[in-house]
């Protein structure tokens, strides 16, 4: 069986988002910055010629978020780690277009009844709510390439013929369906799952999904389904194949697990429309207007909205030009949605399935799951407004990197990483290889960016994690493991501020070969921590290689190692801090 065969094979093999290859380059390179070559036991990837590695653009995608209610720190999250990949694919292969999709679901009896509590028309809460999603992308400086809403006439467009499609090839059939439906999650739910609980402060009884905790009525309708249990099969080789395009490995082998168990209603023929009597706010059926597109059929839809779908001429993106999705970043409580049902309607409609599922996971806040009722949602503009943007970012995806399991969003860990990691490692060490007392000890300017002829003993320890960062970063990223790229960083960073204090430069009996060692080496793990570090803080890297004189022709991936900084160019003394302070008070106050 699938589960089987995924448990007993060897990890999967690291991949490479995409292939940048250097050669003139690094030749270049090292015509304008001579280095010394140290051996490492590494293998890196194959490098040649530069040249356009593919015609198909790398296309990553976030999941669309429902405009009931303003967005919150969860779904800062899924974008900017959607935005981080697609940065990093257009770092590591310049000459290949990146597509970011990110957007707004905006059909659904959820969204109906919201609108009616408010006394409002679906459209006029979708408008609203659909701007403060693209307020929250501009905030945070996510590079999208396009913000689609599920409103638009090109989605329904789409919808309409993947609908025409399945039907002509036999994939949908009317029926009768009752069940317990949840609202709030717009999907129907197991009776296994089901519970009647009590309101803790009220003392109502109701009943509820024991997974989310939801509440769930009671619905029957006539509706058209689709034959989802036709493509199990498939679907299961497609999970437990050596690609691995669910990730993490957890979720995969767990989803495997539960749609191999007796009981899983997992694989069940889907109900994909709704009475139009109970639910107007949607796409209409085609050909019957009695009937409304179930909304998570009509969201799932949008990626290949984005990507020109149905390609009958004429649209932005011909076939194969964007599609299929390289990776697709979802929460890990929509995965069924995103690895069973949209590559299930893929499968029927013969197109490409996505490469790669990241599932992450939810947001806590000091251990508790974020609620309105408990007053414990984090705001993030907010946030970006009083740490910054760029430390938000770095914050988000240091420690929600880890998409295994749950993040907690705390003000004192922000605190801490601030302090400990952004001003006291980068900040520190920025401020110690940059000070004029120390600079101007230098024999010659064109030290702080000429590879030292002989190594120490005291230099060996960082020279390795120097020489090993690039690849030990791209690996980590390719497996998704972005927390440990984030940690390999800071932990040559760490070492990089102990190689100063080690040698002290600024002591009167320093040598000249102490003082050319610190400030060259502190200089080039700050120089390639910021070319590294572009997709997760763009604002701030630059800011870096600015205050360190790199030339902007420099800061690309091909000058990522070791000594391929070029000559700097001069600097005037500057009072600017990269990571200034911020009052502790002010910040508990508003996080």
């Amino acid at each position: 069986m699938a589960l089987r065969a995924l448990a007993s094979r060897l990890p999967p093999e690291l991949v490479a988002l995409t292939r940048q290859h250097l050669g003139s380059a690094a030749a270049a390179a090292a015509a304008v910055a001579p280095r010394r070559s140290f051996a490492t036991s590494r293998t890196v990837w194959n490098e040649q010629v530069s040249t356009k590695t593919t015609d198909k653009s790398y296309y990553a995608t976030t999941p669309i978020f429902y405009v009931n209610a303003d967005p919150h720190i969860g779904h800062l999250h899924s974008t900017l780690l959607a935005d981080v990949y697609t940065r990093f694919a257009r770092l590591r292969d310049p000459q290949r277009a990146a597509v970011m999709c990110t957007g707004t679901d905006e059909h659904g009896l959820k969204i109906q009844r919201v609108a009616e509590a408010k006394g409002i028309a679906p459209k006029q809460l979708c408008d609203n709510v659909s701007e403060r999603f693209k307020d929250l992308a501009r905030a945070a400086n996510i590079d999208y390439t396009y913000f689609i809403r599920t409103t638009e006439d090109r989605h329904r467009v789409a919808v309409e013929h993947v609908w025409r499609e399945l039907e002509r090839r036999g994939h949908i059939y009317k029926s009768s369906y009752s069940g317990w439906y949840a609202v709030s999650d717009e999907a129907y739910v197991p009776e296994s799952q089901v519970a009647e609980v009590i309101d803790e402060k009220s003392g109502e009884k109701y009943t509820a999904c024991t997974e989310t905790g939801t509440r769930v009525e009671w619905m029957q309708e006539e509706n058209y389904k689709f034959r989802l249990s036709a493509f199990r099969e498939q679907l299961l080789r497609w999970l437990g194949s050596s690609s691995s395009p669910v990730q993490p490995l957890s979720r995969s082998t767990a989803l495997l697990a539960a749609l191999e168990h007796p009981l899983s209603t997992d694989l069940n023929d889907l109900s994909i429309s709704r009475p139009t009597s109970r639910l107007s706010w949607g796409i209409r059926v085609p050909d019957d207007p009695e009937h409304t597109i179930y909304v998570w059929i009509d969201a799932l839809v949008n990626y290949l909205t984005i990507a020109g779908y149905p390609w009958k001429g004429g649209e932005e993106f011909a076939q194969g030009q964007v599609w299929p999705p390289d990776l697709q970043v979802v929460g890990k409580d929509i995965i069924r949605f995103h690895a069973l049902y949209l590559p299930a309607i893929l499968i029927a409609l013969d197109l490409p399935l996505p490469k790669h599922i990241l599932t992450h996971g939810h947001w806590t806040m000091d251990r508790f799951k974020m609620s309105k009722s408990r007053g414990n949602v984090a705001n993030p503009f907010e946030a970006m407004e009083l740490w910054g943007v760029d430390a938000m970012r770095m914050y988000l995806m240091r420690v929600g990197g880890n998409s295994g399991g749950d993040a907690d969003y705390s003000a004192a860990e922000i605190e801490r990483f601030y302090r400990k990691d952004l001003a006291g490692q980068m900040g520190n060490l920025l401020n110690r290889v940059t000070t004029k007392k120390l600079t101007k000890k230098l024999e010659s300017a064109d030290l702080m960016h000429t590879m030292p002829s002989q190594l120490e003993d005291a230099d060996k320890t960082l020279v390795k994690l120097l020489e090993d960062l690039p690849a030990t970063f791209e690996e980590q990223l390719s497996a998704f493991e972005i927390h440990k790229a984030l940690a390999a960083v800071f932990d040559a960073l760490a070492e990089a501020n102990r190689h100063v204090q080690q040698l002290s430069p600024w002591l009167a009996t320093a040598s000249p070969s102490d003082v050319h060692r610190a400030l060259f080496f502190g200089s080039e793990s700050l120089r390639m921590a910021a070319v590294l570090l572009q997709p997760f803080m763009p604002t701030k890297a630059a800011q870096l290689l600015e205050m360190l004189g790199v030339p902007a022709e420099r800061w690309s991936w091909a000058h990522r190692r070791l000594g391929e900084g070029g000559v700097r160019t001069a600097r005037l003394p500057t009072k600017e801090h990269l990571w200034p302070s911020i009052i502790v008070a002010e910040a508990a106050a508003q996080t």
